[in-house]
């Protein structure tokens, strides 16, 4: 079995800093590209449903909903808008776009906050250990 290590650069205060995803901390997989929509289905359409498919992955899962409930909300809000207004040709590609990127934010948003804890408690450690060898 063949194991990935997967590393992110993180900006706090103008400082990088690099976190590798460990045990303790996973961070979720992307699903795979959604599917061509039926010829049916309008593109306005077909992107709603992928936006709100998105939005009810982050918000199904755990460790990220629970940093970002307030953003998760207004993306809702977004989302409905652009679902109201999909067939709006003046408005309602732009908001759909809004109400994607929005989403995208959150999610990245929600990831930098658990990374942010995750890299907390490595320094805590870290300290604890140069502490107990007497560094």
């Amino acid at each position: 079995m063949k194991t990935q290590v997967t590393t992110r650069i993180v900006l706090m205060g103008g400082l990088a800093v690099g976190l590798s995803a460990c045990a303790s901390f996973k961070l979720p997989s992307f699903s795979p590209p959604a599917e061509a929509p039926a010829t049916n289905v309008e593109p306005s359409t077909a992107a709603v449903a992928r936006i709100r498919a998105s939005l009810l992955t982050l918000r199904s899962d755990p460790a990220l909903a629970a940093r970002v409930p307030t953003e998760i909300a207004d993306a809702e809000a977004l989302l409905q808008e652009a679902d109201a207004s999909q067939h709006d040709p003046q408005n309602g590609a732009g908001r759909i776009y809004i109400a994607e990127r929005r989403i995208e934010e959150v999610r990245a948003l929600a990831e930098l906050r658990a990374l942010e804890v995750e890299y907390e408690t490595l320094r805590k450690q870290r300290d604890a250990l140069n502490q107990s060898s007497g560094r």
